[in-house]
């Protein structure tokens, strides 16, 4: 029986809408996550730049903006593959038709899902090998401890390899692959 057959209702269509609205409300999760990040980042850096004059300096800022850059640019992987903020050459594929299109499509989750997957794998010896705490980096708990550089990578690549496995499946639904570049539409 053909991926054909169960396209337009079936439940492997129900579900794959329904992942399809989950992961996109953790992508925009995941953005507003980043761009707070950044903007503790630039207010730490302002803070600093802006009390040197009165010579007043505070020791933590400097590895709390590390921190948040860290955590920034985990969160922002996923929601950059989300939203398909990064380079794709895609203008020879385009050019070779449809099936060449499939085909990416297709090749291109795959990879994604191994990559991903790979670095899943490795997590748990990603983390045991996070030990200790990051110096200066305090929270009225205490400083934090190395792993929690690592924690956003994971989640990130998690939700990268469902995404990959749904763009799996909407490959095989039919679905059209979604584009928002001008190039692309004209």
């Amino acid at each position: 029986m053909s991926g054909g057959q169960h396209r337009e209702g079936g439940p492997l269509a129900r579900f794959a809408f329904q992942l399809d609205l989950w992961l996109e409300g953790l992508g925009r999760l995941f953005l507003v996550i980043a761009n707070l990040c950044l903007l503790l980042m630039l207010i730490g850096t302002a803070a600093t730049i802006l009390l040197r004059p009165l010579d007043l300096s505070f020791y933590w800022i400097w590895p709390w903006t590390m921190q948040f850059f860290v955590w920034m640019s985990f969160f922002g992987f996923y929601a950059v593959y989300r939203f398909r903020k990064d380079i794709a050459v895609d203008f020879v594929v385009l050019r070779l038709g449809q099936g060449a299109m499939t085909g990416t499509r297709y090749f291109v989750a795959l990879v994604v899902m191994t990559v991903t997957g790979v670095i899943l794998w490795q997590m748990p010896t990603i983390i045991e090998s996070q030990v200790g705490v990051i110096d200066a980096v305090v929270t009225p708990w205490g400083e934090l401890e190395r792993y929690t550089l690592s924690i956003p990578l994971g989640i990130s690549c998690l939700l990268i390899f469902a995404n990959a496995v749904l763009d799996l499946l909407k490959t095989w639904l039919g679905w059209p692959e979604p584009h928002t570049l001008p190039a692309v539409d004209s």
